[in-house]
């Protein structure tokens, strides 16, 4: 019987430390990104917030610096397609217009589309050309910001340009091209090009690898 309280008294189990979690919604950083969300309706996503709150990054440094930087009323932001949603777009041109489809006009509002994205409405529109079928097409896609790559420059010259990624499976990366790099996709004989990024790079990871260095 004694045997037997001794072990009972040996299983007992030791309570849980309690695991304190720091409370960063008073960082700037934090700060900032809701005031770019409440002014802009740009949306930062958390892996930028738990980045920049947990490491002390000066706001000199050349990726930091860009949600730092005034930003003059932008309403329209730069966007680049995902393949999937290109895809999407061609697949209800062809519904829509059947045999009399013009993938040349397609291909021009497509190419608008891209400087033409109200960012604060998260829609497609401009005063000089009809894009209200892009916007459709976006519509019945929930208006999905991660149907888009929506980006921040962090430089740009007339040979190409460096972007910080908000959306789609590459946001908390960084994208770079050059001018005219495209992809294209062929339907019913048609050749719809859309401009990419590429030479993708961890912006964390960059970060921290210049800082050990």
């Amino acid at each position: 019987m004694k045997l037997f309280n001794f072990l009972k008294k040996k299983n007992t189990s030791i309570p849980e430390r309690k695991i304190t979690v720091p409370d960063f919604s008073n960082h700037p950083f934090i700060k900032r990104c809701e005031y770019l969300k409440e002014e802009y309706g740009l949306i930062v996503p958390d892996v930028y917030k738990e980045f920049f709150t947990k490491y002390k990054v000066p706001e000199t440094n050349f990726y930091y610096r860009v949600f730092w930087e005034e930003r003059h009323d932008y309403l329209y932001e730069i966007i680049f397609y995902t393949k999937d949603f290109v895809n999407y777009i061609v697949k209800r041109f062809y519904e829509t217009f059947g045999e009399e489809a013009d993938y040349e006009w397609l291909q021009k509002i497509m190419e608008e589309g891209e400087c033409e994205f109200m960012i604060k409405e998260n829609k497609f529109e401009a005063k000089h050309i009809d894009l209200s079928f892009l916007d459709q097409c976006y519509e019945e896609r929930g208006r999905n910001q991660e149907e888009l790559m929506i980006v921040m420059d962090v430089y740009s010259d007339c040979g190409g340009a460096e972007y910080l990624i908000l959306t789609s499976d590459k946001k908390g990366y960084s994208g770079g091209c050059y001018h005219g790099m495209s992809e294209k996709i062929v339907f019913n004989g048609a050749e719809i090009q859309y401009k990419i990024l590429n030479h993708y790079r961890l912006v964390s990871e960059l970060i921290l690898k210049k800082h050990t260095m």
